[in-house]
């Protein structure tokens, strides 16, 4: 009887329980899901840099100088331009009631923005003395304006707004110095990002100067706004 034993149904070199074929599917399968990855990963790396940069878009800026009245609000008590220096200056001088100060905004991107909203910032002797209101750059009649309140206004590129802003000063102030007020806030909303800027009165560099604040009358060098 002989001995030998054959092996039926493997080729040369074909290992048992057919093990090769097996790790060769698993290598292949690991290498495709790797393959499919790759184009997820590229995406989830566009999104992140977009993302990015739609958080950092700030295309806002200042359109042409600013002045100190605006149609149908309070002019100021007093306002006038200082000469000297690289640029002149508006002077405010302590005020009594409301005044007035306009000035423009641009947008000079690519996209378009939300203005949210126009405020002062921390530290200004100049405090809101009701809502801001703007006038359209587009508007199609600019010898009469319409004169709307400032609330989430769309700004396409290259547009631009006339912003009016109500203010008040302390009634009393320093006049041994002055303080200058070269920008104001405006709150701007692109996508889901909000950002608030700083944006100067004037484009020209110019600025608007007033004393700084004093408790009341009485202190030497103190004196308070006429009414």
């Amino acid at each position: 009887m002989s001995s030998a034993r054959t092996w039926e149904g493997r080729g040369p070199g074909q290992a048992v329980g057919g093990d090769r074929p097996r790790r060769r599917s698993g290598l292949w399968r690991r290498y495709r899901m790797l393959w499919l990855l790759v184009p997820v990963i590229l995406v989830a790396a566009a999104a992140v840099v977009l993302a990015a940069l739609a958080a950092s878009y700030q295309p806002l800026g200042s359109a042409t100088s600013g002045a100190g009245s605006f149609l149908g609000l309070r002019t100021g008590v007093g306002l006038r331009w200082l000469p000297g220096g690289p640029a002149e200056q508006l002077y405010v001088p302590p005020q009594h009631g409301a005044f007035a100060l306009g000035a423009s905004v641009e947008n000079d991107g690519s996209w378009p923005v939300t203005i949210v909203g126009v405020y002062q910032p921390s530290g200004s002797p100049f405090t809101a003395a009701g809502p801001v209101v703007y006038i359209s750059g587009q508007d199609p009649n600019p010898l009469q304006p319409r004169v709307r309140m400032l609330h989430d206004v769309g700004l396409a590129p290259g547009q631009s707004i006339e912003v009016g802003m109500p203010l008040r000063t302390l009634y009393c102030a320093d006049q041994r110095s002055y303080m200058d007020v070269p920008d104001f806030l405006v709150k701007e909303r692109f996508l889901v990002f909000t950002h608030t800027v700083a944006i100067p009165f004037f484009a020209d560099g110019s600025a608007v100067v007033t004393n700084p604040p004093a408790g009341h009358a009485g202190p030497p060098g103190t004196f308070c706004g006429s009414r």
